[in-house]
């Protein structure tokens, strides 16, 4: 009787995990945003036709629950000064368009989840509920980059199983919400003067 109210009891636990895990999976798979990378293609066009070596861009960056401001002065690919920078704390290198565009590019092709807590042990996944780049109408820059993300089971994984069936339990896959927000709140192209008549004299 013992053995049969075990069975019994596992039997209800399995029943509701798969309910549990292919309602999560289900959401996930109808919030993931898949990568459009023509849409890139086609911003880096619209910007490289613009030709624009020099400009001053403000970009707002929110991490980790933090929130920091760029402000730099850009002369082709180099940053020629950099007039504010309260992200010192971020890992986040100065964002000239060049390295908006390589950002862009890596939100996009990241894999839709991850495992966690490590690739050799995964019960649980990281996955990605939102990415999304909005590109400058006029110039082609990202002007905003935006990437959500938390922490579900992974019941297609061997590691969730084995985990549910050695711990009689779930697996502790806290939802561990990230989001990554990059903003270009303006970019002001810096032309340079034109040359006076006199300055153009031999």
């Amino acid at each position: 009787m013992r053995y049969s109210a075990r069975l019994t009891r596992i039997g209800a636990l399995l029943c509701s995990v798969l309910a549990c895990v292919l309602s999560l999976q289900l959401m996930g798979l109808a919030a993931v945003d898949p990568p459009r990378g023509s849409r890139w293609t086609e911003a880096r066009a619209r910007w490289d036709a613009r030709s624009l070596n020099s400009y001053y861009i403000v970009v707002r960056i929110e991490a980790l629950g933090n929130v920091c401001v760029q402000r730099l002065e850009v002369r082709g690919a180099w940053v020629r000064r950099v007039i504010e920078n309260t992200c010192n704390a971020f890992w986040v290198d100065p964002l000239t368009v060049d390295e908006l565009f390589a950002l862009a590019s890596d939100i996009e092709n990241i894999p839709a989840s991850r495992c966690t807590p490590s690739p050799h042990d995964c019960p649980c996944h990281r996955v990605f509920t939102l990415r999304r780049i909005e590109y400058d109408a006029e110039y082609g820059f990202p002007a905003t980059i935006l990437a959500r993300s938390e922490v579900r089971f992974h019941p297609t994984a061997r590691d969730f199983w084995e985990h549910l069936w050695q711990e009689r339990q779930l697996p502790t896959c806290q939802p561990a919400r990230r989001r990554f927000t990059v903003q270009v709140l303006s970019l002001t192209p810096d032309y340079p003067a034109p040359t006076s008549a006199l300055e153009r004299m031999p």
